[in-house]
């Protein structure tokens, strides 16, 4: 936290500026080394919006952009990262706990910077390495609600200690991690107590919404707000027709608390689409019933439909155009600054 300290002056009276003096040189005279480098900050220009920080003008000095990345997306495990370079946080926990370190240092993240971890919902594929990653970092915690918690006790063989490093959370709640701010937000899914999360940084929004068989109200609300989206793009409705999938799987898939087709997402992302709109990251693609390649086509058709273009860059982005990309399944995505 800032301290300000309060010092008398002892310039005599004639030696202080008037109101119309320039006082741009002569105020630094006989300040201590510390005092000139204070003053010296409120006099740096705030840097470009493509720079990875900017100025905060209340207290004038650096405030870091959010930086994404995923470490998997899919069945076979999910977890992603947000944050800046002093805090950040773990989206799920799917993924092998010693992956997500070294993939982390690999991207210059300090592991001790995490605060915890967000649980979306009580799939093995979003929670399977949360104790073996919290046990192992001291001060990080496990952010879930309550009934959550209760589901990944009940459905998997987790250890009961998890409860030690269990902080709740509940839906339409602000939770403050420094300067970022989380909501969860209620989604569609066959989990217990399923959420999405709202995730801000000053002007920046990110919102997550995986794993949904629909898009709720409160969803909605929230994904209209983002100025980058991690949106579920699970299957294409004729390989999952043609496929190897029994019929009860198919139906479960389909139904409304299963999982999102790529043409209702790339309906709903063509109806809601708004200028402010910059980055639509599509998660959680299915192995057997999508490719990254199909999912992309139907979301920039779909979109093209309202003469809304693809950026061929995340920072390159011009009006009327919007960044798509499909986070890898097996692997880590790039490392984004929002």
């Amino acid at each position: 936290m800032a301290k300000r300290y309060n010092r008398r002056s002892t310039r005599p009276l004639e030696d202080i500026p008037s109101l119309f003096s320039d006082e741009s040189a002569e105020s630094r005279a006989g300040m201590s080394p510390f005092e000139e480098k204070l003053e010296s900050a409120t006099d740096t220009p705030a840097a470009s919006p493509d720079s990875d920080f900017v100025l905060d003008d209340k207290y004038t000095r650096p405030r870091h952009k959010l930086r994404f990345m995923s470490l998997g997306s899919g069945s076979s495990g999910n977890c992603a990262y947000i944050g800046t370079p002093e805090c950040g946080l773990l989206i799920d926990a799917g993924v092998d706990n010693n992956f997500v370190k070294a993939e982390l240092a690999r991207n210059g993240i300090d592991i001790r910077t995490i605060r915890g971890i967000l649980i979306t919902h009580d799939h093995s594929d979003h929670v399977r390495f949360c104790y073996a990653i919290v046990r192992r970092h001291p001060g990080m915690l496990l952010y879930a609600t309550p009934r959550t918690l209760e589901g990944m006790l009940r459905r998997h063989n987790l250890s009961r200690r998890i409860k030690d490093f269990h902080s709740p959370i509940f839906k339409e709640h602000d939770y403050l991690f420094d300067d970022i701010r989380v909501t969860p937000f209620e989604t569609s899914h066959d989990g217990t107590d399923n959420v999405g999360f709202a995730i801000r940084l000053g002007e920046t929004t990110f919102v997550v919404a995986t794993d949904m068989g629909m898009i709720t109200e409160r969803a909605d609300f929230y994904m209209r707000q983002a100025n980058t989206l991690m949106i579920e793009a699970n299957y294409d409705d004729q390989m999952l027709s043609h496929g190897r999938y029994p019929e009860y799987l198919k139906a479960r898939i389909r139904s409304a608390i299963g999982h999102m087709d790529n043409a209702v997402t790339a309906r709903y992302l063509t109806e809601t689409y708004r200028p402010e709109l910059r980055r639509i990251f599509l998660c959680h693609l299915s192995h057997d019933n999508n490719t990254p390649e199909t999912a992309m086509a139907t979301m920039i058709n779909s979109l093209r439909s309202v003469s809304v273009v693809p950026a061929t860059s995340p920072v390159d982005i011009h009006p009327g155009s919007v960044y798509i990309a499909p986070l890898p399944r097996f692997k880590s995505s790039e490392l984004y600054v929002l």
